[in-house]
């Protein structure tokens, strides 16, 4: 497929034009985004501290080249996008929030034992996490050389990135105990999000007129901002309504192309969520011990009729999967993007879902 045809499928995708079968996207290789690089494996030891200087932009060159040549030989609606390491908190770490290695993923550690404790933080362009994030999206420009897209990766909103900051028992205490506290410190994370996407916008050229979502490798027509908020899994709809639905909205005001990744465990919340007018789309993960495909399903139509777009997936989905989905939803405004263990995988998968999409 050339990259014209590809864009234009993405393209259709947005506009909610017909198409014989979803649009697919498939990623091979470990789930964990921080392990897909080998620059990363000296960091991701169990509890090593990880510094600014410790992540040089040019250790990653090789990895983001291998990433890109192994996506283009999938015969896939997807367009590589590379982002600033992803996997890596960038905001709670810009905030000041301690960085330490895991096994398969970098952990943020609390810097603070109190939500008035938070009231110290600012937004300063200067930090050298803040520094460290637009550094890689020179370096990232430098490399794609027009080749591929450069973009946002994820980027945790005002529950994940406070909950990190102070811990998430403090959090929730928080909003109860100083809810206006809270609600002001949920729009300064929003407001730290518009920032350092603009200025990465800055640096950042379109790639054919468009810009793509980070993770997702989903090309979109205008310029666009995402974000993910788990911990929204603790509030109850009300507790959204008054502390979250503004900040959300804050983070997704100017931008064309708008969307949130959303767990399951936050499904008594997509009622709020889906109310939300700038939201252009909604990721819906499949996760490990949640419910299957076939029970998320209605919780899928429901995105779709309200206007949104529903981007499924981000798991090993296989073909009970495949069926189940194409079975109940439509081809058009539905995105699925799997991982897959390797290319000969990510191919049957890609083969199956247009054999099965054609016999509806």
């Amino acid at each position: 497929m050339s990259l014209q045809e590809k864009l234009q499928k993405n393209r259709d995708f947005w506009e909610g034009n017909p198409m014989e079968y979803p649009l697919v996207i498939v990623r091979t290789g470990d789930v964990f985004p921080a392990k897909r690089m080998r620059a990363n494996d000296p960091l991701l030891k169990r509890g090593r501290s990880v510094l600014p200087e410790d992540l040089q932009p040019e250790n990653y060159a090789e990895d983001y080249l291998s990433e890109w040549m192994d996506f283009e030989k999938i015969g896939q609606d997807g367009i590589y996008t590379a982002e600033p390491c992803n996997g890596f908190p960038w905001m709670e770490a810009i905030l000041g929030a301690e960085i330490v290695g895991g096994e398969d993923a970098f952990i943020a550690r609390p810097c603070c034992r109190s939500i008035e404790e938070l009231d110290r933080i600012v937004i300063d362009k200067g930090n050298p996490w803040y520094q460290k994030y637009l550094e890689f999206s020179e370096m990232l420009v430098k490399l794609a050389q027009g080749r591929f897209p450069v973009a946002q990766p994820i980027l945790r909103g005002g529950s994940d990135t406070i909950g990190a900051l102070v811990g998430q028992e403090e959090m929730a205490c928080g909003l109860l105990e100083e809810p206006e506290r809270v609600k002001r410190l949920f729009l300064q994370v929003a407001e730290l999000q518009r920032e350092l996407v603009a200025d990465q916008l800055l640096l950042t050229p379109t790639f054919h007129h468009g810009r793509s979502i980070g993770f997702y490798h989903l090309w979109t027509p205008g310029n666009v901002i995402w974000y993910q908020d788990d911990l929204t899994a603790l509030l109850s709809p009300r507790h959204y309504e008054t502390f979250l639905k503004e900040s959300a909205e804050r983070i997704c005001e100017g931008y064309a192309y708008t969307m949130m990744h959303l767990h399951p465990a936050s499904f008594h919340l997509l009622d709020n969520i889906l109310s939300i007018k700038t939201l252009k789309a909604v990721q819906i993960n499949k996760d490990v011990g949640g419910p299957s495909v076939k029970e998320m399903l209605p919780y899928c139509r429901r995105v779709l009729e309200c206007g949104k777009k529903l981007i499924l997936g981000m798991g090993f989905l296989d073909e009970n999967d495949i069926d189940a989905i194409t079975s109940y939803l439509p081809n058009q405004g539905v995105a699925l993007v799997l991982v897959a263990a390797d290319r000969d995988r990510a191919e049957k998968l890609l083969n199956y879902i247009a054999d099965r999409s054609g016999k509806k």
